[in-house]
């Protein structure tokens, strides 16, 4: 599987989208989290620990907004990678998703 097919698969199955508008910057929509605050929280707090994502910012009760360095973000590891999904699918199956 190639590595968009699966970031695809794992934004569908937590029930993000994602805007690509500028190089450099992402938005991550969820439809979930101004029900579940604590999901977007444990999704921000995850995303900037990874070495390249310099900002994560909230910009409404359903958006993140990234700025990441993407030269950074093609070195990081996979299992790190694998350990983040792990961590937030935690999460989202703590509070019923």
């Amino acid at each position: 599987m190639a590595p968009e097919e699966l970031f695809a698969r794992y934004l569908q199955k937590y029930q993000i989208e994602l805007q690509h508008p500028d190089h450099g910057q992402m938005v991550l929509t969820s439809a979930v989290w101004p029900h579940q605050p604590a999901l977007r929280q444990a999704v921000q707090t995850a995303l900037l620990g990874l070495n390249g994502v310099q900002v994560a910012e909230v910009v409404g009760t359903d958006q993140l907004v990234l700025r990441y360095d993407s030269a950074q973000l093609r070195r990081l590891n996979p299992l790190k990678l694998l350990a983040l999904e792990r961590q937030i699918g935690r999460r989202y199956h703590e509070a019923g998703y």
